[in-house]
């Protein structure tokens, strides 16, 4: 399982999970600009992506 969570995320990634949870700590939630939106929206997207690469990975590995 450890060898599967090397091969889908990279350094890049470990960058951007830290930089996610900097800057979620530091959202004023109540009053939210369109770009935390996008930001929000954004980080959505690369972690379904993220996801999606796991699965497609996981039954790779299975199957071989």
């Amino acid at each position: 399982m450890l060898e599967l969570l090397k091969k889908a995320f990279d350094k890049f990634d470990t960058l951007i999970i830290l930089a996610a949870i900097f800057l979620f700590i530091h959202f004023d939630y109540s009053n939210l600009s369109l770009l935390d939106k996008i930001y929000i929206a954004s980080f959505a997207f690369w972690t379904v992506t993220k996801l999606i690469r796991l699965y497609i990975l996981y039954n790779k590995d299975k199957k071989g």
